[in-house]
């Protein structure tokens, strides 16, 4: 992360008010138009630093409105900004201006993963596979809808299970796990008269009008792009990168759906994604540029 630590202050420390430093300079990067992202794309893979560097930067910004979905499964907010930016450098590395797509549009799944893998072997004291970090999201969410719409703060296990459709046992081991992390309504002081817990250090989870505007441009780029393939193609194009915002789905995963052998499965995706790349090169999609 050489190139983003040259610009904003580290993250590795836990004051708060670092974390707010950073986040106040990065609101000061200007976004770049996508015209100018495929010719800082093209400069990078060259091999041009300063190119590289301004393309980072000026997505820095989505790395923070992705980082904030995953709060409160086990890791600080700026230690998962840390591991969505590392993401971000993966996938410039990965990425293949020429093929027309926004750079942000490529890029969100590889912070996505960065960030799940680091929850999966930092974040807890006993490791999870990536799979069972996010069955235990699934699982974390329906006990906060549960908690709301019925109004009681203990969701039964034959509840969660239902709503998530994950086996019973399952859910109730992986309940006990997350039962291992920090509460929100832990005091952060013990044994001190304090009424502070570690809740009311997590900032508004709101994301900003921009970051709304970013993710609805980037939803709607989508939906532009699938409106050309079949109901097949398109419905695995979307369980295979987990655009209707679940899990992304293993090609066996999605063979046993459609009873198809994993390789038909990828033989349709390529397929898929091949034509989706031919229409991405004839639109003029408009770019993430926020007034």
């Amino acid at each position: 992360m050489e190139d983003i630590k040259n610009t904003v202050p580290e993250m590795t420390e836990t004051d708060n008010e670092v974390l707010s430093i950073y986040l106040r300079e990065i609101n000061r990067i200007p976004l770049i138009s996508h015209e100018e992202e495929y010719e800082l794309a093209l400069k990078a893979k060259n091999g041009d630093k300063a190119a590289r560097e301004k393309l980072l930067n000026a997505n820095l910004r989505f790395v923070v409105s992705v980082a904030k979905k995953f709060r409160g499964q086990g890791l600080p907010l700026s230690d998962l900004i840390n591991e969505g930016n590392i993401g971000l450098i993966t996938a410039l590395d990965k990425f293949e201006p020429e093929k027309g797509y926004h750079f942000i549009s490529y890029a969100v799944w590889w912070i996505r993963q960065s960030i799940m893998k680091a929850l999966s072997e930092k974040g807890r004291a006993v490791r999870l596979p990536l799979n069972r970090t996010n069955e235990l999201m699934q699982i974390q969410k329906a006990q906060k809808t549960i908690m709301h719409e019925r109004e009681t703060s203990d969701p039964s296990v034959d509840d969660i299970a239902e709503m998530t459709g994950l086996d019973k046992t399952l859910v109730s081991d992986l309940l006990t796990i997350s039962s291992e992390m920090v509460s929100f309504d832990s005091p952060v002081r013990k044994g001190e008269e304090s009424d502070s817990t570690f809740g009311d250090f997590i900032e508004d989870e709101a994301d900003g009008p921009e970051m709304v505007f970013m993710d609805s441009s980037l939803k709607k780029d989508v939906r532009s792009l699938l409106s050309v393939l079949s109901d097949k193609e398109k419905d695995i194009i979307t369980r295979r990168f987990g655009l209707d915002g679940e899990k992304p789905m293993s090609l066996k995963e999605i063979g046993d759906v459609y009873g198809l052998t994993k390789e038909r499965i990828r033989q349709i995706e390529k397929r898929a994604l091949e034509r989706l790349r031919v229409v991405s090169e004839e639109k003029d999609i408009s770019a993430y540029n926020i007034a």
